[in-house]
């Protein structure tokens, strides 16, 4: 895989949208990603059929069984559709020029007028009456931007507006209310049945559509412990692409299990200038409370049919990293686009970059200080969790400080990789994972390299750094003389790191 390639392996991690399937079959295509450097598939369910027969085929490959002292091939991200507004059937494409005017009416179909369901339609009048009380300038977008309507009357019928920027407007394209959310039902029959087979079929985590609280959250992981029993786990991450959660992330960040900062509808609701300024606020709040983040939308947008990115977009790319981003992800450039091998390729070759970069010692020290102070405000017992964050930034600088070739941990839950991903090591950090399915969902994390290992239960030092010697030198090229940082847990809380300890390859004692 190339992640492992190079004298030291890429600790980005890359997501990748699935869309169609440019080879004889979903297993050829997916091998060539996985082995281009992809980490995560990303299936979106906004345009899965009714039958899954795509999304199941991708879910059997991804879930074959690994061999012992092997990393997992991928994990799967199952993206929910969620409430988006969008226009209804048009029997021709509505072709307008700027300045002309236009009519938006609840309707499932039109010819001449922008046709929308009429429980939508209610939702963007009282978004754009909530913008006029505001003083504001009532403006609607369409797609991705292609259309800007500014609207000039409003009625319980229909909604007068003039084109700013004119582009075709088709069916299904989404609605914008610029700088209000639109108040839609939050987990739709097609979400839960979507869930449904995410459950069913071994989907690793779960992204949420435009997340306006902590309860749309809540909502669903009530809705899994209903559906599968309380004993039942599935990692939500919260899409971070309406006004409301960009106001209420702090709490969204608590009941979730990561974020996605999904620039496409964030930029079209706030305006594309205040999109970098929010992406580090948010990278920043979610990175405090020790979450993973995702960068997403338009990163590699230029490649879905050039075989090379912009400049602009390379250093999207990376600034992304540098803000705290665990993963960075592909959209219509793998989903759709001429040259999804090629593109994860690139973007495994700016995150490289990206990572040198942050080697700089003092951009490190600083970066590190304050994510300490900030991780220990929020952990469960202050003075537990107070060791553990010690522990974890210890390790990190021990092992970059020797220097050694790992650092090594045996993880039941996850909690102890994931707390030292928070510090961003420039080494690689081996988790020993008797679980295939924590050490799938390892994927997501910054630096974070799961090995599978079925048969450790309670293993001692010598037992974790012997199972993660053949990966070591096969993988990560292990020499006699290198050392290896190894953290565990000695009668200690679950979850949780007390000890650290040196290893040396081939070490005469004697």
């Amino acid at each position: 895989m190339r992640r492992h390639e190079g004298e030291l392996p890429r600790q980005t991690k890359i997501v990748a949208t699935l869309g169609i399937c440019p080879l004889d079959s979903w297993d050829s295509f997916l091998e060539t990603m996985v082995e281009a450097g992809t980490d995560v598939l990303r299936l979106n369910f906004s345009h899965a059929g009714k039958d899954y027969k795509n999304e199941t085929a991708i879910l059997k490959w991804a879930n074959e069984p690994v061999l012992e002292k092997t990393a997992p091939k991928v994990a799967v991200l199952g993206d929910l559709q969620g409430p988006k507004a969008r226009i209804g059937q048009l029997t021709q494409e509505l072709l307008l020029s700027a300045g002309d005017s236009v009519l938006m009416k609840p309707a499932d179909s039109a010819t001449d007028f922008i046709p929308v369901p009429s429980l939508t339609f209610n939702a963007i009048k009282n978004a754009l009456m909530e913008c006029e009380k505001d003083g504001e300038q009532t403006l609607i977008v369409l797609g991705d931007g292609e259309t800007l309507l500014d609207v000039k009357a409003i009625s319980d019928s229909e909604i007068l507006a003039t084109v700013v920027a004119a582009g075709p407007i088709k069916s299904r394209k989404g609605i914008t209310v610029r700088g209000a959310d639109i108040d839609l039902e939050a987990f739709s029959d097609k979400d839960q049945q979507d869930l449904l087979f995410c459950l069913r079929n071994g989907v690793d985590m779960v992204a949420v559509s435009f997340v306006r609280s902590a309860a749309d959250l809540t909502r669903i992981r009530n809705f899994i412990k209903a559906e599968t029993g309380s004993t039942h786990t599935l990692p939500l991450i919260a899409k971070i692409e309406t006004l409301a959660a960009t106001q209420n992330i702090e709490s969204i960040v608590d009941e979730s299990d990561g974020i996605m900062i999904a620039r496409g509808d964030l930029g079209l609701q706030l305006g594309v200038e205040q999109v970098p300024s929010v992406q580090k606020r948010l990278a920043r709040v979610a990175k405090g409370r020790g979450k993973p983040v995702i960068v997403a939308t338009q990163m590699l947008e230029s490649m879905v049919d050039h075989p090379f990115p912009t400049r602009a977009e390379a250093t999207d790319v990376f600034n992304a990293i540098l803000d705290g981003g665990d993963a960075v992800m592909l959209s219509a450039e793998t989903s759709v686009g001429k040259h999804p091998t090629l593109v994860v390729a690139t973007m495994d070759g700016i995150a490289r970059k990206a990572e040198s970069y942050r080697l700089d010692p003092e951009h490190l020290k600083h970066k590190r200080k304050a994510q300490r102070r900030v991780a220990r405000t929020h952990v469960a017992d202050p003075f537990v969790g107070r060791i553990n964050e010690e522990i974890a930034l210890t390790a990190v600088q021990f092992a970059e400080h020797i220097p050694a070739r790992a650092i090594v941990s045996f993880t039941r839950t996850g909690g102890t990789p994931m707390r030292l991903s928070q510090y961003r090591p420039s080494v690689p950090l081996l988790a020993i994972c008797n679980n295939e399915t924590i050490a799938r969902r390892l994927l997501l994390h910054y630096g974070v390299h799961p090995i599978i290992l079925r048969q450790l239960k309670d293993p001692d030092f010598e037992t974790i750094v012997e199972a993660a010697r053949s990966t070591l030198k096969s993988n990560y090229n292990l020499q006699p003389g290198d050392a290896i940082v190894v953290t565990a847990g000695v009668d200690w809380p679950r979850g949780g790191t007390n000890a650290i300890r040196v290893m040396v390859e081939e070490l005469d004692t004697a």
